[in-house]
C-alpha cells in the first residue's frame, strides 16, 4: 500500500480519459484540482447514465484509493468521493468498489457526503 504516486496516477488518468488531458494540465500541478476535474467528469458520466465511463472512473479511483501514496489516497477521498452525487443513481452506488463505498459512508457519517435514501439501515 502507498507505492503509487501522483505522476503514475495522472499518466493513467490521462491515458484512460484523453479528453481530460488539457483540463488536468491547466490545474498548475495542484493535485486536489486535478482530481476534482476527474470527479466532475465522473459526475457528468453519472448524470448521463454512462455506466461504462462511471465503472472505469470508479475502478481507477478505487485502485489509487487502495494503493496510492498517503496524499493521493486523501485526495481521492476529499476531491473525488466527497463530491459525488449518487442520490439519483443507485446503479452507480453498485459500481463503487468496497474501499470507495467505505470512504463514502465515512464522509456521510461526518456530514460531508450527500445522504442516499436507498441505503436504508446504513448511517446517514
Amino acid at each position: 500500500m502507498g507505492d503509487l504516486h501522483r505522476s503514475i496516477f495522472l499518466k493513467e488518468l490521462k491515458d484512460a480519459f484523453p479528453v481530460l488531458r488539457a483540463e488536468i494540465n491547466a490545474q498548475h500541478g495542484l493535485l486536489h484540482l486535478e482530481v476534482h476535474v476527474f470527479a466532475d467528469f465522473a459526475q457528468r458520466a453519472i448524470a448521463a447514465g454512462n455506466e461504462k465511463d462511471v465503472a472505469s472512473c470508479f475502478k481507477l479511483a478505487e485502485k489509487y484509493c487502495t494503493d496510492g501514496s498517503h496524499d493521493l489516497r486523501n485526495t481521492i477521498g476529499v476531491s473525488f468521493v466527497e463530491h459525488l452525487d449518487l442520490r439519483n443513481a443507485r446503479w452507480a452506488w453498485a459500481l463503487l468498489g468496497p474501499i470507495l463505498q467505505r470512504e463514502y459512508l465515512q464522509l456521510l457519517s461526518a456530514g460531508l457526503a450527500k445522504p442516499l435514501s436507498y441505503l436504508d439501515g446504513i448511517a446517514r
